[in-house]
């Protein structure tokens, strides 16, 4: 077990090293962090100061030093400033209160995880006082006995464990910001605050509830309390938050450490997706009857609401009706916000943890808990979080994104709660396709044995998985009929976009006035994310050529070449206008990029079926004969393609920059010209070369890139030339190859290399894409069907480093008997001196 050293400890050392050695408080920092990584077997810290003033009372940063990049584990949860300093004087103050903070949230937890609020309950005011800005209030004016001291100290733990805090540094740099969070994460895991969280989520919703028992708004293994629905609607809220900022890691996140925590967290939260599953199921239950009732405010039906008494209380002297109507529509978005809280959150949780994803899809929902509404499908209640899904997806009135909404004078409170009520819901949905996307996709790199890994305990938590369940689960969403209500979905957004943008994919002129445009504006961001994350949802689902087919039958096809031709066909010409605005040109190009990655995505993985990809490059009234047949014999749904091959060009165009677009559109051209030499002579004829080696030399560093990029080459080159040659090429058109004459052919095959050769492929192969390690047989097979010379030379990671570079020498994997000890004599030679020693041996024996 490593030793962990405390603060106190740690300020003990330090003010002894500088009171018995006179040294000053820089040296005397650097003198006690030398000393306790000496004793931990870690190389001395190499602190570097700021300047050479070493004034302890300066309000400046001059006594402080930049911490080293390399820290002990044993010492990355201390905080390593003096304490004399007024920057360790707030963060030891800091730290204390968060050490606090994680007391008070644990004494609210009994031995059997039941969570006993304090009293007396707070006034709706003050609630919402508590909520919007918890880090108003005072432990010391609030008292430990008042419950709005649990939202401040939820608060404040969700402020100190987030990705970006830079609370404790004075820089905007990532490392900094990231050393801020790593203490208190430290912290956090050493306390095991992970599980009183986790008891937290049971205040509204208890592990044995029997839908009967929370009628009147108390917990059901909490007696005697009276705590108000909404404080505790607040309470689960800030939890939810907490809980997020604490296990969601973010992109730009550098500190590997702090990586490493989030990830060992989302391993011991396996333990409670099966409660947040059941919470889940609870408030999307909630939603639907709320929206489908009005009258439902008590617990009928298993919904915990506020009564009317309750109502009548929370507004002394105001009339009954207007009261139970106002807190009824208050509620009904904190319930639908706290729907999309848990959602997030979910995404969180099994975002790099493949136990995570597995815990979520097969948590368990109680029976009778999947009977409380008439809309839900009953089938296996062992599939919980896919039945969840599908719920959300299949309710109509969350999927209601038909927004078209019209403003008048005497009803606008009316039209903004509606537009509001509209966002939220769209949120709610792409919520969900971005949680069924990161269930289906693998994520989870780590290895135990690197340190990445998840402990023991979270290990066999997880059930030692490690290998990748993307396709089981993505099988289990296409049995219950997900592609369905996504296809549906994505048609009904689209539909809605192209009322705006028009056919030819442009916005309407403005009308003058700028509010509503803002309004419009936002609306049609949301459904364009919306869409985005639904055609990526779409991609990861098609993983097999039955779903793909199941997909096509659906009418998924014209559904993504319509979204692709929206994605590129935006206004184009808008900076060049007069006074155009650049920040919504921006948002503009932010959003159609987005929506072009999701429709480029989709349409790479329908081209694993040959017959499906034909028609997207060549549109199905450009087919050859034998691709007609094979279209009349089959059901799907293709007779009205249009082609996808220009679209796909011109986001190439388009969106230069975007590697995801470009990986997918050069990943695509390679699935389309794969077995089909048509394809192959279209993209060739329609400038498909001249992008591809252009996004090759753009994205140097970007393998998935090279490899798209060489693959795409090659597909294209080889199968124009095996079809010159006569060969099968999977299509129908190359019976006449055989009739051309020798020199017709070499002509032809000199043309197919000319045309990539004068666009610097070689180049680009050899010394781009041939140095990646995950591009380079790709960038083999490609310059070897272009009829370059090159050569495969394959290399250890030994040989590697003991080659020598000044003459450029290269390694390569070395052969039984190749490399041996120098000290090894592979040939028999008899030796003289080893017999005369053996014959004084034997002489000395006998005397």
């Amino acid at each position: 077990m490593a030793t962990i050293i405390s603060q106190e400890l740690f300020d003990e050392t330090l003010l002894e090293n500088e009171e018995c050695f006179d040294l000053s408080p820089n040296e005397a920092l650097r003198e006690t962090m030398d000393q306790f990584c000496r004793q931990l077997g870690h190389p001395p810290c190499s602190l570097r100061r700021n300047n050479d003033d070493d004034d302890v009372n300066s309000n400046d940063n001059d006594s402080k030093v930049t911490l080293p990049q390399s820290i002990p584990p044993s010492m990355a949860h201390l905080t390593l400033t003096h304490p004399s300093t007024p920057a360790g004087q707030v963060e030891r103050t800091n730290r204390t209160n968060f050490c606090h903070w994680l007391t008070l949230l644990d004494e609210c937890v009994g031995v059997d995880g039941v969570v006993t609020l304090p009293s007396p309950p707070p006034s709706s005011a003050t609630v919402a006082t508590a909520s919007s800005s918890s880090s108003s209030l005072s432990l010391v004016e609030q008292g430990d006995d008042n419950p709005n001291v649990l939202l401040e100290a939820l608060s404040h733990l969700s402020i100190k464990l987030q990705s970006k805090n830079d609370n404790n540094n004075n820089n905007n740099d990532g490392d900094e910001e990231e050393g801020g969070a790593l203490p208190y994460l430290i912290l956090f895991q050493q306390s095991s605050s992970i599980y009183t969280l986790l008891s937290f989520l049971t205040t509204i919703i208890p592990p044995n509830d029997n839908h009967d028992s929370t009628s009147n708004g108390n917990s059901g293994n909490n007696e005697g309390q009276s705590i108000h629905q909404p404080f505790k609607l607040h309470l689960l809220q800030q939890t939810i938050h907490t809980l997020s900022s604490i296990l969601t890691s973010s992109l730009k996140e550098n500190n590997v450490k702090c990586t490493q925590l989030r990830g060992e967290l989302r391993d011991l939260f396996i333990v409670g997706l099966n409660r947040l599953v059941s919470l889940l199921w609870r408030f999307v239950v909630i939603v639907t009857l709320e929206n489908g009732s009005v009258d439902n405010d008590g617990g009928e039906n298993g919904v915990e609401g506020v009564t009317e008494e309750e109502a009548a209380l929370e507004n002394d002297g105001a009339d009954n009706a207007t009261t139970i109507t106002t807190t009824t529509t208050s509620r009904k978005k904190l319930q639908t916000t706290v729907l999309l809280d848990l959602l997030k959150l979910s995404i969180s949780a099994v975002r790099g943890c493949e136990g995570g994803k597995v815990a979520f899809v097969q948590s368990t929902l109680d029976a009778s808990s999947s009977s409380t509404t008439t809309t839900t499908r009953m089938w296996n209640t062992k599939r919980g979080g896919v039945q969840v899904i599908f719920t959300i997806l299949s309710n109509t009135l969350l999927n209601n994104t038909n927004t078209t909404t019209t403003t008048s004078s005497t009803n606008d409170s009316s039209n903004d709660d509606k537009e509001s009520t509209t966002i939220t819901n769209m949120e709610i949905i792409e919520a969900t396709c971005q949680l069924l996307t990161t269930l289906c996709r693998y994520d989870d790199f780590r290895t135990p044995t690197s340190g990445g890994g998840a402990t023991a305990a979270a290990a066999a938590a997880a059930g030692g998985v490690s290998t990748s369940s993307a396709h089981d689960h993505a099988m289990e969403f296409h049995r219950v009929g997900v592609e369905r209500l996504l296809i549906k979905i994505a048609n009904g957004v689209l539909n809605d976009l192209l009322l705006v943008y028009g056919e030819g994919g442009e916005e309407d002129a403005d009308d003058g006035n700028e509010t509503e445009d803002e309004e419009e504006e936002g609306v049609l961001a949301k459904k364009e994310l919306l869409a985005a994350a639904v055609l990526t949802a779409l991609r990861v689902l098609a993983v097999n050529d039955e779903i793909i087919q199941t997909m096509v039958a659906l009418g998924v096809l014209p559904i993504v070449t319509k979204a692709l031709k929206l994605s590129v066909t935006a206004t184009t010409d808008t900076n060049d206008e007069e006074g155009s605005n650049t920040r919504s040109s921006s948002n503009l190009f932010l959003r159609k990029h987005r929506l072009a990655a999701g429709a480029l995505g989709l349409i790479r993985n329908l081209c694993g079926n040959d017959e499906i990809k034909t028609n997207l490059c060549l549109g199905s009234s450009s087919n050859n004969s034998t691709d007609q047949q094979s279209s009349s014999s089959s059901s799907l749904s293709i007779s009205s393609t249009p082609s996808a091959l220009p679209h796909l060009l011109h986001a190439m165009q388009l969106y230069p920059t975007i590697s995801p677009i470009q990986e997918h559109a050069c990943g695509t051209l390679a699935a389309m010209a794969l077995r089909r030499p048509s394809n192959a002579r279209a993209i060739i004829e329609e400038g498909g070369p001249r992008l591809i080696i252009a996004a090759m030399k753009r994205h140097t560093e970007n393998v998935s890139v090279q490899r798209q990029g060489a693959l795409a080459v090659r597909n294209i080159v080889s199968r124009l030339l095996r079809d010159l040659d006569g060969g099968s090429g999977g299509s129908g058109d190359n019976a006449t190859a055989s009739g051309n004459t020798t020199v017709e052919v070499e002509d032809a095959r000199s043309a197919i290399r000319d045309r990539f050769g004068e666009l610097g492929v070689e180049e680009v192969l050899r010394n781009i894409a041939g140095r990646h390690q995950g591009s380079v047989d790709e960038a083999y097979a490609a310059l070897r069907d272009l009829g370059y010379s090159v050569t495969l030379t394959k290399f250890s990671a030994e040989d590697l480093q003991e080659g020598n570079a000044s003459s450029n020498a290269i390694g390569r994997t070395m052969m039984f008997g190749e490399k041996h000890n120098s000290n090894f004599r592979p040939v028999y030679e008899q030796s003289a001196g080893l017999s005369n020693a053996v014959d004084e041996a034997v002489s000395n024996f006998g005397a």
